[in-house]
């Protein structure tokens, strides 16, 4: 029977159709898979996407549909359903055929045509640069083919029997386009499931029966968000610095003109519509030159700009829907950004956990999970700021759009294998920019079978070999696994190699295991059986900088050093605890400098500080060993002021390495003991030896001057430091005493009548010493803005001398000076550096 139109009732039976056609040939489309590595998941990727909608379709929608419903419950689920790549490409072709439709109720063949058309230009503008021979290619095709025969049929069966001939034609001249699809002898597997789901339009309106029979097949009932493409941000290919997206509220204006305008900013552009709102993913120099153009065509939201050159019991959590399940880790703790992470056996999993993962996903090939998967899995942690490490190239763009609809700062970290997030996990305390440098000389190896035979690059490969990719290229092939772990190894491990790290999967081999060891036994190496599908092992090699130091600093948070103070420095800081009103934090990694002084000055909040223990300095010094330091040095506050350094000793008793960490006492805390370990640190980039360093710092502790006003005592008094009356007395009287530090002992340097008269008086004191010598001036304070222009006040006074060398200007002091002291401030004298 004819059909001369579709309207909604109808178009929707058909992407039904379509869709469920498509999920009937999952397990073949996963099959075509251009590498011989046995995790195709393309086709579980587009019926899940497909899945979605179909859904939605059957749950939201009745017989009386109308168009402008269809299309808005179409659109959102397909969006809100892709996965993967061939799901995101997808998803626009089918938000573009919708657009297409405009305010039609029904369609006719050149109605559907015109639609095509709109689908594959939409598909095309999803990506900045388009490669021929993928789905791209097959829409490109069949729209073409439906504005040249539009015209000639009224029965819309004839003409869906034309384009699917011509999608069909189009799938099979694939590998003429894309060399890699020739070499492997397979057809574009995207593009053959975009064909399957217009041959499924094809088939319902020729087969009465058709939905019922696919009814019987197994539909997995998955909800999947959606994503924009997967852009690759391998540092060695940067041109433009900034990974910049935001979301323009306003879908109805000129795209291209606009496109057009953006594109001039950078590269690696991603664009996608919606009636309502158009994304915009782009690399550029420029980020708020982009916005600032978007802004002309409507407000924005969601915007993220990266830089990306610096770039346990279990809790078991799914709702009825979900097939990927969430472990929430609940020995939480209270840091400031969660850690959710895609593990995909049960025991990586575990390791995750065991690791400091805040929620770990059950997941991986073929498993990829949902944006609603991975926002049930935000919503589970109880942090406002969420990293997420997907852990394969195919999950990185659904988390992208899961960070794009949380209510939390989600920074989606591009980790692509499962190593590369076991790395950033293990390093999570560390600077994230910091950890991505060090990860880009690394290696993560995945070993596997090739389940075809193939020729990627110089290797031609036969089904059965046991292939190695390195950082997700496959780069060995050897008959046996002796013979590529051999192999690999052979190559991979040189003289900047530190740490190893070997996941056994579910077909490990006991004779490669022990080669294995044998071949790491000269270096640290980690064994986890992780029991993963399909790969034989999971390697990762970490290898140091070849240009960092010998020698490290390291130091504690009474220094006031920030992470801006130490970037690009040996210098690793270990924090002490913070206890306000008897909840406990790591200063200035679980609470900022402002924090401290709002609780202190605004909530009048109870607070104490205790030092690191001794397994802390154990660890930071195992971590310092680890990266390739052979030598550290450790600063610490006076003994006579702290314990800190005794723990520090009791730390380095357990390292079995005491000869290659010296303590130092810096005789002092804060603005010294800082400047004392940015000193060392510099020294030892220019390639001063231990003893020249050691030698530097023994000499120049000696030498500082501190002066320091504490405007009010009473923060004294509470701590013990001076006697109520003392107090009481000073506060009478309007004395302001000048503390400094002599021989380690916080003492009285001068008494005087005035807050004025003690700042006077620094300023007197800076003038003698600059007439002996060239002085250099440090500037802390800490508390309100008052003590910041109080010591402003006092520099503007003296900064016009010429034996003032340099000025270091407005430290701010923390939490471990601030809890005794209060609101401070003070000058920090010292000769000249040499």
């Amino acid at each position: 029977m004819a059909i001369k139109y579709l309207d909604a009732k109808r178009l929707k039976l058909v992407f039904i159709g379509g869709g469920k056609w498509v999920t009937k040939h999952e397990e073949l489309l996963n099959e075509l898979n251009v590498y011989p590595v046995p995790d195709g998941d393309t086709g579980s990727n587009m019926s899940m996407t497909l899945n979605s909608m179909i859904n939605d379709l059957e749950e939201k929608t009745n017989d009386k549909i109308k168009m402008p419903e269809l299309i808005e419950v179409v659109e959102e689920a397909v969006l809100m359903g892709a996965r993967g790549n061939s799901g995101t490409i997808l998803s626009q072709v089918i938000t573009g055929f919708l657009k297409g439709i405009g305010e039609k109720a029904k369609l006719l063949p050149i109605d559907v045509a015109k639609a095509l058309v709109s689908a594959k230009e939409t598909a095309y503008s999803a990506v900045s640069e388009p490669i021929e021979g993928t789905m791209l290619t097959v829409i490109r095709k069949i729209s073409e083919k439906a504005m040249e025969c539009a015209s000639k049929f009224e029965d819309l069966v004839e003409f869906l029997k034309e384009i699917v001939e011509a999608g069909e034609k189009a799938v099979e001249e694939t590998p003429e386009m894309l060399p890699k699809l020739k070499e492997a002898g397979v057809v574009d597997a995207g593009g053959k499931g975009l064909f399957f789901f217009f041959e499924g339009f094809y088939k319902v309106t020729t087969e009465l029966n058709l939905l019922a029979k696919l009814q019987k097949a197994q539909v997995k009932e998955n909800e999947f968000d959606k994503t924009i493409a997967n852009i690759d941000h391998d540092p060695e290919s940067i041109r433009f610095q900034y990974c910049t997206e935001y979301i323009i509220l306003n879908g109805d204006f000129d795209t291209e003109e606009y496109k057009k305008r953006v594109l001039e900013l950078g590269d690696s552009a991603v664009f996608a519509q919606t009636s309502k709102k158009f994304k915009t993913h782009i690399h550029t120099n420029h980020p708020g030159k982009a916005m600032e153009i978007a802004l002309e065509y409507g407000p924005l939201e969601k915007m993220k700009v990266e830089n990306m050159k610096l770039q346990h019991d279990n809790l078991q959590i799914f709702s009825e829907k979900d097939e990927a399940k969430i472990f929430v880790n609940p020995k939480i703790d209270k840091t400031k950004a969660a850690f959710i992470i895609l593990a995909d056996s049960e025991n990586l999993k575990d390791e995750f956990l065991k690791l400091g993962a805040d929620v770990a996903i059950l997941g991986g090939q073929s498993k990829n999970p949902s944006v609603l998967e991975i926002l049930n899995a935000i919503d589970k942690t109880k942090k406002e700021t969420v990293y997420i490490l997907p852990n394969n190239k195919n999950v990185i763009t659904t988390a992208k759009m899961a960070a794009e609809k949380a209510k939390k700062t989600v920074i989606v970290l591009s980790t692509k294998t499962m190593l590369d997030g076991y790395y950033f996990l293990k390093n999570k305390e560390n600077d994230i920019d910091e950890v991505k440098e060090s990860a880009s000389r690394n290696y993560s190896v995945e070993i596997t079978k090739a389940v075809r035979d193939t020729k990627v690059e110089n290797l031609t490969i036969q089904k059965d070999d046991f292939i190695g990719l390195v950082n997700g290229k496959i780069k060995f092939a050897k008959k046996s696994l002796k013979e590529i772990t051999d192999e690999i190894l052979r190559n991979l491990i040189n003289k900047n190699t530190i740490t190893a790290i070997v996941v056994s999967g579910n077909e490990k081999d006991e004779a490669a295991q022990k080669n294995i060891e044998q071949k790491l036994s000269e270096i640290k190496t980690t064994f986890i059986n992780g029991n993963q599908e399909n790969y034989h092992y999971y390697l990762y090699i970490e290898n140091k900088d070849p240009n960092m130091p010998e020698i490290a600093i390291l130091t504690d948070s009474v220094s006031d050093l920030t992470n801006e103070d130490i970037e690009g420095l040996p210098i690793k800081i270990v924090p002490l605890k913070i206890d306000i009103n008897g909840e406990l934090y790591k200063d200035g990694v679980e609470i900022t400098k402002a924090e401290f002084w709002h609780q202190m000055l605004d909530n009048n909040a109870k607070i104490k500080t205790s030092q690191p223990s001794p397994q802390e300095f154990l660890n930071a010094y195992n971590k310092l060993f680890e990266k390739g330091y052979k030598k550290i040095i450790s600063i610490h506050p006076s003994s006579k002021l702290s314990g800190t350094i005794q723990a520090a000793k009791v730390g380095r008793s357990l390292t079995n390495r005491e000869n290659d960490i010296e303590l130092v006492d810096s005789l002092g805390a804060s603005l010294l003991q800082g400047f004392l370990a940015l000193g060392a640190a510099g020294k030892s980039i220019r390639g001063e030896s231990f003893t020249e360093i050691l030698n530097w710092i023994n000499n120049f502790r000696n030498k500082g001057k501190l002066l320091m006003i504490i405007p009010d005592l009473k923060y004294l008094e509470k701590g013990g430091r001076i006697g109520k009356a003392s107090s009481t007395i000073a506060g009478a009287l309007n004395m302001k005493p000048i503390l400094t530090v002599n021989q380690g002992e916080v003492t009285v340097e001068k008494k005087v009548l005035g807050e004025r008269n003690a700042q006077k008086y620094i300023e007197k004191y800076i003038e003698r010493e600059s007439k002996k010598q060239s002085i250099v001036l440090m500037s802390g304070w800490g508390g309100t803005p008052t003590e910041l222009e109080n010591v402003v006040r006092i520099y503007s006074e003296v900064e016009n001398n010429p034996k003032i060398s340099s000025l270091i200007l407005n430290r701010e002091i923390g939490a471990v000076i601030g809890a005794h002291a209060g609101p401070v401030y003070g000058i920090f004298i010292f000769p000249r550096l040499s």
